[in-house]
């Protein structure tokens, strides 16, 4: 499996959290001190699997494609998400930044996946019948 694909499955279960849990607070608000804790466990759990595999998965695909913007994008994105996830900026725009830093991290997983496609559809159409 492309770390790029493997990147952007877990963006879309941050940003499946990010949402499940708003909509969980509003069904049973009492239940939302509960989580309050576990919240911030998870972010950092998710933090701690993005950093990694989104370096990789960017450093592979820049190495490959050659774009310094995808991968400048995708860092930017990911530095996003740390300060979202540490408060530096406060508890109160931590899901904003979060939220902004798995959009632009996904849009970057993208981008890589689908350069990927055309390269690999470009070697199929230049091979020799």
């Amino acid at each position: 499996m492309r770390y790029d694909a493997l990147g952007l499955t877990l963006s879309g279960l941050c940003l499946l959290h990010c949402v499940a849990l708003p909509i969980a607070a509003l069904s049973a608000p009492t239940s939302l001190g509960l989580l309050a804790h576990e919240d911030s466990l998870t972010h950092i759990v998710l933090l701690a699997l993005a950093l990694p595999i989104g370096g990789v998965a960017f450093f592979s695909s820049w190495r490959h494609h050659r774009s310094s913007s995808t991968l400048i994008i995708g860092m930017v994105g990911l530095l996003i998400m740390a300060l979202g996830v540490s408060h530096i900026f406060g508890h109160d725009n931590e899901i904003t930044l979060t939220i902004t830093g798995v959009i632009t991290v996904a849009g970057a997983h993208g981008v890589n996946l689908i350069r990927g496609h055309q390269k690999t559809d470009a070697a199929i159409r230049d091979q020799p019948s």
